[in-house]
């Protein structure tokens, strides 16, 4: 089946199989941790560039389990700026290593060469 195929059933939405506390969505952030690229040190970065003090204690705490001593239950608001502060820290990081060639690419054939 090609992508513009139809599929051969309707789309449905899963079953909701556990309540959702939004001041206690621990899980949702470590699922999301697990299936991006997302490194807990940029969080932490991301986060203090928006003025946000977060430490690497208060990281690890909501990337364990709720029975851990070290547990402090994670907000949803708190994921959604988590994940806005990462966009735009990543959004800022971009154009300064676009604009910049790499260390070792040649200078362009228009550049001036320095007189000796």
């Amino acid at each position: 089946m090609s992508e513009h195929d139809t599929p051969t059933r309707e789309y449905t939405r899963p079953p909701l199989i556990r309540g959702v506390d939004p001041q206690r969505m621990n899980w949702m952030w470590q699922l999301i941790l697990q299936a991006t690229d997302l490194d807990p040190k940029e969080v932490r970065a991301a986060l203090n560039a928006i003025g946000v003090a977060a430490t690497d204690q208060r990281l690890a705490s909501w990337n364990v389990s709720d029975r851990a001593e070290n547990y402090f239950p994670m907000s949803i608001a708190e994921v959604e700026r988590n994940l806005r502060a990462v966009i735009a820290y990543r959004q800022k990081a971009k154009p300064a290593t676009a604009t910049q060639p790499p260390a070792d690419e040649p200078p362009a054939a228009d550049e001036e060469k320095p007189q000796e």
